[in-house]
C-alpha cells in the first residue's frame, strides 16, 4: 500500500496544477470586458490621454493564462470599476497573440499585468488577478500619482 502512495500523490497534484489550464482551454478565453470596447490602440489612448488629461489603464492579457481570464469575468466586469475607469481613465487592451510587439515594449514580466501611464511615464504596474473592490483601490492610488 505505502508503494502506491507516493506516485498517487503525484499524480492528484499534477491533476491539480494542470486543471485550471485545461478548464480553460475546454471554455475558451473570457470575452474581452466592455471596459475596453473603444478598442484604442496605444497610439490612439496615448492621443486621448493627452487631450483628455485622463492617463492610460493598460492590461496585458494572454487567452491562454486563467489568471487573466479570472481579472475578465472578475474586477474588469464589475459595474463599480467599468464606471470609475470609463470616468477617470483611457483603456486599452492588449492579448499577448494580437500585440506582441507592443507588449516588448512594456514592463510586462507576467500576465495579467495592469499599467498606469500617464503623460509617457509609467505611474505603477501590477500583476495578477484581483478583487474588483482590491483592483479599484489599487487604480485610484496609481492615478492620482499623476
Amino acid at each position: 500500500m505505502k508503494k502506491h502512495f507516493l506516485p498517487i500523490v503525484f499524480l492528484a497534484l499534477i491533476a491539480f496544477i494542470l486543471a485550471p489550464k485545461v478548464l480553460n482551454i475546454i471554455q475558451g478565453p473570457a470575452p474581452t470586458p466592455n471596459i475596453f470596447a473603444d478598442g484604442y490602440s496605444i497610439e490612439q489612448a496615448t492621443y486621448q490621454s493627452q487631450t483628455s488629461g485622463k492617463p492610460m489603464l493598460i492590461l496585458v492579457t494572454a487567452d491562454w493564462c486563467p489568471p487573466c481570464q479570472a481579472l475578465k469575468k472578475g474586477a474588469l466586469s464589475d459595474e463599480k470599476v467599468t464606471n470609475w475607469v470609463k470616468d477617470n481613465m483611457v483603456p486599452v487592451y492588449l492579448e499577448e497573440s494580437a500585440n506582441p510587439d507592443q507588449i516588448r515594449m512594456l514592463p510586462v514580466n507576467a500576465y495579467p499585468t495592469t499599467l498606469i501611464i500617464n503623460e509617457g511615464k509609467v505611474l505603477g504596474h501590477f500583476t495578477g488577478n484581483k478583487s474588483p473592490s482590491s483592483f479599484l483601490s489599487r487604480i485610484k492610488d496609481l492615478a492620482s500619482k499623476s
